[in-house]
């Protein structure tokens, strides 16, 4: 017994853990080095491309690594930072492909005054490359931090007018309390619910003999789903939340001047929770998760290559970027099909809707609780991870949203007139990830999803 209990101990001990931290850290390191030797050695019409392929790659081997030889409980996963860097290193890549290669097709091109603010000219300095790509700020859970963006924080540059005016620096204090008691709030709420609705009674799903196969009906699922799925989204918020009011405390995040004056801290910002959690539609509800991820992933897969495959290009990468688990590959098909399902009723049944502000508050209410139990729906593969549970919980509600997001794929596209499409695809900024939206609901192809 003494002897097993020094192994538990050896096993499990601070020395232990600690070089095993060291060890995959070291994964950092060589992921950035390996993307900057591609910055310097490829041709730029093709270094996004090449930094894309080498990163998502290294970050594959990794994920399965991981996803064989541990468990999901294992505490010292380096992923998460592997996947950051992977997002600031390929933006990078693009944004240098875009301009660099556009210099040498078009060197007698006046570029306008107003694109040369988020223009990269030259391959970063070493010391430059490397403090962007590990800047502490997010690198633990995000949200991505553009090259630009960074650069213009670390020189202390002035974003506009009112900025180079004013005697004072903007004040980041408010900022920093809201997101800071926002934080704090997600985090009792996890406290509060998490034992109350573990994700853990969901697997029951494979068993028919237990009381989750036998006694529960479809809408207790649905409802006992979207409260436990509502438990891991406070994780996120928290976490999410802290990383921001952690770069607004240091002056990064700043985005000018509202109308009124008042300083503007959301250029990091990665979750709108309130936009997330009351969305009336798909498209917002994905607009408001994840914000910087969504522009990096407009980067580097919407953006390139031709229009028919837009919304595949960023689910395959999102999916991928995630790992290979088969609840991110469930999830991410049914929210691939909800987004055209959705895109082509909204079409259609809205206009219905307008002539009357009754008509519209009903339209708002059906709306937004459709977006709750398809949300709710398509996330439970995503946070259970494996197959059979997932499956399972598809079939207890006979996978009846795939068939009716499959039959409204079905109704012919309302056409509206067609807005002028944005002919810059160089991942400039996360303000890149800001669109209108169009009056009659219709997205015009343009999806932003995590």
């Amino acid at each position: 017994m003494t002897i097993m209990t020094a192994v538990n101990y050896l096993r499990d001990s601070p020395v232990k853990l600690e070089c095993r931290w060291i060890s995959q850290s070291i994964h950092l390191s060589v992921l950035a080095m390996l993307s900057y030797s591609l910055l310097k050695t490829m041709p730029h019409h093709l270094v996004g491309n090449a930094v894309l392929a080498a990163s998502i790659f290294y970050l594959s081997c990794i994920h399965l690594h991981r996803q064989i030889y541990h468990s999901d409980d294992y505490a010292l996963d380096i992923t998460g930072p592997l996947m950051v860097i992977t997002q600031r290193v390929t933006s990078l890549a693009y944004t240098l492909q875009d301009n660099l290669s556009q210099k040498e097709i078009n060197s007698n091109t006046k570029v306008p005054e107003s694109s040369l603010v988020h223009r990269i000219d030259k391959i970063p300095s070493p010391l430059e490359y490397f403090a962007f790509t590990l800047a502490f700020q997010t690198l633990m859970c995000g949200p991505v931090v553009f090259y630009t963006d960074y650069i213009n924080f670390i020189e202390g540059a002035r974003i506009d007018e009112k900025q180079s005016k004013s005697a004072n620096e903007p004040s980041p204090r408010r900022a920093v309390m809201y997101k800071l008691m926002g934080s704090i709030a997600a985090a009792l709420l996890y406290l509060t619910l998490a034992k109350k609705y573990p994700l853990t009674v969901l697997e029951e799903l494979t068993d028919p003999t237990s009381e989750v196969s036998r006694s529960w009906s479809a809408l207790y699922l649905l409802w006992y789903a979207y409260l436990s799925t509502l438990v891991v989204r406070c994780k996120y918020y928290h976490a999410w939340l802290l990383s921001e009011a952690i770069c607004n405390n240091c002056g990064m995040g700043f985005n000018g001047y509202e109308s009124d004056g008042t300083p503007k801290w959301d250029k990091m910002s990665n979750v709108d929770v309130f936009g997330f959690e009351f969305a009336q539609n798909f498209r917002t509800a994905i607009a408001s998760w994840n914000k910087n991820t969504n522009a990096w992933l407009r980067c580097v897969a919407y953006s390139r290559g031709g229009a028919a495959w837009r919304t595949a290009r960023v689910y395959a990468l999102s999916a991928v970027w995630h790992g290979f688990h088969p609840g991110y590959y469930l999830t991410f098909l049914a929210g691939g099909v909800f987004t055209v399902a959705a895109r082509k009723v909204r079409s259609v049944a809205r206009p219905l809707f307008l002539d009357s502000r009754p008509k519209k508050l009903f339209y708002d209410f059906v709306t937004f609780m459709t977006t709750r139990i398809a949300m709710t729906y398509a996330t439970v593969p995503f946070v259970l991870l494996h197959l059979a549970p997932s499956l399972a919980f598809y079939g207890k509600l006979y996978y009846s949203l795939h068939f009716i997001a499959l039959g409204a794929m079905l109704i012919p596209e309302r056409r509206s007139r067609a807005s002028p499409a944005n002919s810059d695809i160089s991942c400039k900024s996360s303000v890149a990830s800001k669109e209108p939206h169009e009056p009659n609901g219709d997205t015009n192809g343009n999806l932003k999803i995590n």
